[in-house]
């Protein structure tokens, strides 16, 4: 594995990828141990044009290809893991609970079990219709964005794509919110499978190996805020 990417400056999706695919997971920008993200990969005035070479666009074309996830995964902000790490992260997160357990032990909140209930009736949903089903008007986004973060960080929910809101018509207006599934439902069941054969003390191991690998003077607590566990 090559983690030397200190001056590395791309513009190119494929690059993009096979960077994460080197490294197993990734942040999307500035992180509490300085591991390379994509920010540091690009340059500022990619960000936003539309363009190919656009990483805002390339954060949901990869979970689109299947080629990484892509939620709020490091910190409770946003990043990137890929296909080999994935089962080894949800090992680690969810140490082989189901969502009814943590939520039994505390570890996760009402909102978010409200939250999560909704996509028993739906394959995905977009933060505009999360938000209208959940009954979370503006007075409770504090709540909301909290309970999203659990969601993520805990792999139970996952980005999805993305939606425009339809009006009476039939027709969409407005810019486009990111969508939502259950991680089953974007992972498959190889995956998860996969996960549930790896045992969670291992998978930490092996993840902060990685970490102190790719960033050797990040410091225990710090790696632990970071990955969540």
């Amino acid at each position: 594995m090559s983690n030397n990417y200190t001056d590395t400056k791309i513009t190119e999706y494929s690059d993009f990828v096979s960077i994460v695919e080197d490294l197993g997971f990734m942040p999307l920008s500035n992180n509490c141990i300085d591991f390379i993200n994509l920010s540091d990969l690009t340059r500022p005035e990619q960000w936003h044009t539309d363009l190919p070479s656009d990483p805002w666009q390339w954060r949901i074309n990869i979970e689109r290809d299947h080629k990484a996830a892509y939620a709020k995964l490091f910190g409770k902000k946003p990043g990137f893991i890929s296909l080999e790490w994935y089962p080894k992260f949800l090992a680690a997160r969810r140490k082989g609970r189901s969502f009814l357990e943590l939520y039994s032990d505390g570890l996760l909140s009402n909102h978010a079990k409200q939250i999560y209930s909704l996509f028993e009736e739906h394959e995905s949903l977009a933060t505009h219709e999360i938000r209208s089903l959940g009954g979370f008007t503006k007075e409770l986004d504090s709540k909301y964005e909290s309970a999203m973060s659990e969601l993520q960080m805990w792999m139970f929910l996952t980005v999805n794509g993305t939606k425009r809101k339809m009006n009476s018509k039939g027709e969409a207006y407005g810019w486009s919110s990111t969508v939502y599934s259950t991680v089953e439902a974007w992972a498959g069941n190889e995956l998860i499978e996969e996960s549930i054969g790896i045992k969670p003390e291992d998978a930490i191991e092996e993840i902060i190996a990685r970490i102190k690998d790719i960033t050797p003077r990040a410091g225990a607590k710090k790696i632990r805020s970071f990955i969540g566990f």
